[in-house]
């Protein structure tokens, strides 16, 4: 499992780089952090922030995309791990 954070504090990309794909915190924890640029947020479909949970927790605020949002560049890549991953989210009731 993974978590693709986009920050523009310093502080955070620190943090979530100690815990990218194969570190010690991925070994003990079972899952890592892709840090990702803000222009990937250009793939997703129009009106895509509308549809969004929003949550401020502290000074955090966590948007998290629909999962139909998600996959809309993996599909329009169309690799057959993404097909696989749609799949997999309509099996598990993530998508309509």
């Amino acid at each position: 499992m993974d978590v693709d954070p986009i920050t523009d504090s310093d502080e955070i990309a620190a943090h979530c780089y100690e815990a990218l794909i194969g570190s010690e915190f991925e070994r003990t924890h079972g899952w890592h952090i892709n840090l990702m640029p803000e222009t990937v947020l250009q793939e997703f479909p129009p009106g895509w922030e509308q549809r969004a949970t929003i949550r401020q927790i502290g000074r955090l605020r966590l948007t998290v995309p629909t999962a139909a949002d998600l996959l809309a560049p993996k599909l329009r890549r169309n690799e057959p791990r993404d097909r696989a991953h749609e799949e997999w989210a309509r099996r598990i009731g993530l998508l309509g």
